[in-house]
C-alpha cells in the first residue's frame, strides 16, 4: 500500500460544538420525560391513597370481623377496608368464636379462596347458632349464576363481594347486607 491510499479514504470530521449542543438537547428532552413520569406516579399515588382513606359514613358503621383462615389475605388487606369500623382480626377459630359471641348486629367476612370447603362448613354453622351474624363472602372468581346457586345452599352467604377490595364497594355490600 502506498502513502497516497491513504490519503484518498473519506475523512470524518467532527463539529464538537454542534454535538455538545445535540447532547444538551437531548439531556434536556430526557429530564422532561423523567419529570413526567414522576408527576404520573405521584398523581397515581395521591389517587390511591384518596380510595384507601375512604370512611364510612357515622351512621353507616357496624362491627365487622374477618376471618383469615389459613391465609395472611385481612392482614395484607386492611388498608383497603373502609374506616370507621369496629373490626375485629380473628385468625383461629377460637378467635372467631370468641368474636361471633357478642349478640350485637356483625358482618363476618371470609375469602372463599383461601379455602372453600371450609368456608362453607363454618357459614352454615354461623348461621345455625348466630343470626345476629350475617356472612360476607369474598372471592376473586364470582358469576352470578354461581352466586344465585350458593346463595340458596346451606351454605349460603348474606352477601358475595368479587376481589379486589374496594373501599366504596365493599362498604355499599356491607350496607346492602344490614338491610
Amino acid at each position: 500500500m502506498s502513502h497516497d491510499d491513504e490519503e484518498d479514504k473519506p475523512t470524518v470530521v467532527l463539529d464538537l460544538n454542534a454535538l455538545k449542543k445535540q447532547k444538551l438537547v437531548e439531556e434536556e428532552n430526557l429530564a422532561n420525560v423523567v419529570e413526567e413520569i414522576e408527576f404520573d406516579v405521584l398523581a397515581k399515588a395521591d389517587e390511591k391513597s384518596a380510595a384507601i382513606a375512604y370512611e364510612a359514613p357515622k351512621d353507616k358503621r357496624m362491627k365487622i370481623i374477618l376471618f383469615d383462615l389459613e391465609s395472611d389475605f385481612f392482614k395484607k388487606s386492611m388498608k383497603d377496608l373502609p374506616l370507621g369500623h369496629s373490626y375485629i382480626h380473628a385468625k383461629t377459630l377460637e378467635e372467631l368464636n370468641s368474636a361471633l359471641r357478642d349478640t350485637v348486629f356483625q358482618i363476618l367476612v371470609m375469602n372463599y379462596d383461601a379455602n372453600a370447603k371450609a368456608v362453607n362448613q363454618l357459614v352454615a354453622q354461623v348461621k345455625k347458632k348466630f343470626p345476629h351474624t350475617k356472612v360476607l363472602i369474598v372471592a376473586r372468581d364470582l358469576n352470578p349464576e354461581r352466586v344465585a346457586i350458593h346463595a340458596k345452599t346451606p351454605s349460603g352467604a348474606s352477601g358475595y363481594y368479587q376481589l379486589p377490595i374496594e373501599p366504596k364497594k365493599i362498604q355499599k355490600e356491607f350496607e346492602k347486607i344490614k338491610g
